[in-house]
């Protein structure tokens, strides 16, 4: 499952309590999925959170929440081990 794809299974799951989760899966599917745009929904979702006084709600937000920054941490790490496995074989190459 690609990140896009996650992203957009999580909005699926908290649109029942979320209204803007449509809008934002809306744009999910036209927009290309990077750092900036997981940060944003991040940050949409902290301010909901604080705005909201329903403890279910609450929770279920900051779970999707804690999962699309456990989300672009894992991103950030494979991108950080694709690169050490580019310089690898760039070194191999220069061996060649």
């Amino acid at each position: 499952m690609t990140k896009k794809e996650y992203i957009i299974k999580v909005l699926d799951a908290i649109q029942g309590f979320f209204p803007l989760a449509r809008g934002l899966k809306i744009m999910m599917n036209s927009e290309t999925v990077n750092e900036g745009v997981i940060d944003t929904i991040v940050k949409i979702l902290q301010k909901t959170i604080d705005d909201i006084e329903d403890n279910e709600t609450k929770r279920k937000l900051e779970k999707s929440k804690e999962f699309l920054e456990k989300l672009k941490t894992i991103e950030k790490e494979s991108y950080i081990k694709d690169e050490r496995s580019i310089s690898m074989l760039d070194d191999m190459l220069k061996n060649i």
